[in-house]
This record gives structure tokens, sequence and C-alpha cells, in this order.
């Protein structure tokens, strides 16, 4: 199977959780680097807090799932903003994670 980046999203993760832009037509997987400072995210739909949330550094890689672009939120850790970059893929995040297909 081959896969191709249809789209990008940077996204600043400040104080007040946010969420992907989304609706890149084609994506089935984001795949994404945190830069600048550690962010939470919580991906039940719920909006994460300072304190509550999955933590990831800065140069952590979060792969996101077709099904998760809604209700995956974000916020920084600290007093320090971070960024969330990365691209959306027309691969399933499962097969992409396993490092199935080649880049077309």
């Amino acid at each position: 199977m081959q896969f191709k980046i249809v789209g990008y999203e940077s996204l600043d993760v400040e104080d007040s959780a946010v969420a992907l832009t989304g609706g890149v037509t084609g994506a089935k997987s984001f795949v994404g680097t945190v830069e600048t400072a550690a962010i939470r995210m919580r991906g039940d739909g719920t909006s994460p807090t300072t304190s509550e949330g999955q933590l990831f550094d800065t140069g952590s890689v979060i792969v996101l799932a077709e099904s998760d672009f809604d209700t995956a939120k974000f916020i920084r850790d600290t007093s320090t903003s971070g960024v969330l970059k990365g691209h959306f893929y027309n691969i399933d995040a499962d097969a992409f994670a396993a490092g199935h297909g080649n880049r077309k």
C-alpha cells in the first residue's frame, strides 16, 4: 500500500484547549511533532488541563487516527505555549505506525 501527504497543520497550543482544524480531504491519519514546549492531550473529547491529560514533551511524536481528529484536544503543560506541527496522510494510523506501505 502506498501513502502520501494530503495536508499539513501547525497548531499553537496555548492556555485554552484546542483541536486540530482537520477538514483535509482524504486524510486518514495525522502524524505530528511537539515543538517549543510540552503539551497535554486528551482523546476522549474532554478538554485537558495543565495537570490532566497525557503529557507529551518537546520532540514527542503524536499519531492520530481519523476518528480522533475531532476528539483529541491539546493544552500547554506550563506557562510556555507549545506548537504541534505535522502532516495528514491518506493511510490508516495503525498501518502507518506499523511501518507498512511506501511513500508515494
